[in-house]
């Protein structure tokens, strides 16, 4: 199937970080890399950087499903665009994920929106498109949300393929975190350790706290590009050997 993959640009009136930073969609690139070998064809469209409406680009790759991600700050513009999409034809199938989906997904909740994704984003939305691209049920896909089930158990380990970063190439020389330019992003850990009861990360993950393997990451970091690195931890610092032993791969691994 042919799935376009949407970065929603924040209302212009939204106090946000876009005038010191724009960086690369690392969802949307693991959700490219994680697909495709199932089939599919991904295309990422960042509408931060992009001029054009939504329309354009449903013209130009022709999909048959539009997968959107966003933060609260993008509630009611992902409702906008999936209002779009569907006016431009009510056959393409609307997904919405991301973390405020996951903790908040009746937000989404709306008739131009087919499928909220509830929890475990990448393992949902592969048994989603294979069960949309065979013409099969989808009721029974654990991860979607569903009014009728309280919650969804969610996975305390990441062993999926590393994003694929070529997909933005074309938008890459646009990407920098202050002073930092073409920046490139990197997860190596998720959620948080400790019981703080304001924390709206330790809500993402269920209050588990889990990390990716130190070898794992290494590979990572070989195959990125980009000199500059931003870890976007929710709290990278947490264990001092885990951290000591980075640093020690780093310089090992040169």
């Amino acid at each position: 199937m042919e799935i376009l993959l949407i970065r929603p640009k924040p209302h212009k009136e939204t106090i946000g970080l876009q005038n010191v930073m724009i960086c690369e969609p690392l969802e949307l690139e693991y959700v490219a890399s994680n697909i495709e070998p199932h089939g599919h064809k991904a295309t990422i469209v960042d509408m931060i950087i992009e001029k054009k409406r939504i329309s354009y680009f449903l013209e130009k790759y022709k999909a048959k499903v539009v997968g959107i991600t966003g933060y609260i700050s993008h509630v009611n513009i992902i409702k906008k665009y999936a209002e779009e999409i569907k006016t431009y034809s009510k056959d393409i199938i609307v997904i919405v994920g991301g973390v405020h989906a996951e903790v908040n997904p009746e937000d989404f909740e709306c008739v131009n929106i087919d499928y909220i994704i509830r929890a475990n984003g990448l393992k949902t939305i592969i048994n989603l498109l294979n069960r949309l691209e065979q013409k099969e049920t989808t009721e029974d896909i654990a991860g979607i949300y569903n009014k009728a089930v309280k919650g969804h158990e969610k996975e305390t380990t990441f062993d999926y393929i590393f994003p694929d970063r070529d997909k933005v190439n074309k938008y890459r020389s646009k990407y920098y975190y202050m002073f930092h330019r073409n920046c490139s992003l990197i997860k190596i850990s998720f959620g948080c350790p400790y019981q703080c009861s304001f924390c709206f990360c330790r809500r993402i993950t269920d209050g588990h706290y889990f990390y990716r393997d130190l070898d794992n990451i290494i590979d990572e970091l070989k195959a990125i590009k980009e000199k500059e690195i931003y870890i976007v931890d929710d709290d990278f610092l947490v264990d001092r050997d885990r951290i000591l032993d980075f640093c020690h791969l780093l310089k090992k691994e040169k």
